[in-house]
């Protein structure tokens, strides 16, 4: 069953490639939202509790930062 994957990040985040790396070998899709640019992203993202990027939620559950394990894990 396919995973809701949404990825806050933004531009020359070395965590942020990581993360985009990561699940582009395990063939996730995700959406990429860039809290530099999209003021309702950054807002959520802050809501969520969360500053910096990157931040990646796969179903509702926040990963923050690159933890594979974390992400392997919400993807099983």
């Amino acid at each position: 069953m396919a995973k809701n994957v949404v990825l806050f990040s933004s531009p020359g985040c070395r965590g942020c490639a990581k993360v985009k790396e990561f699940l582009s070998q395990k063939n996730v899709a995700y959406s990429e939202r860039d809290i530099t640019k999209d003021e309702p992203a950054r807002k959520e993202l802050s809501a969520m509790g969360f500053k910096a990027s990157p931040v990646t939620v796969i179903d509702g559950n926040a990963v923050a930062g690159f933890d594979p394990a974390k992400l392997e894990t919400l993807l099983s």
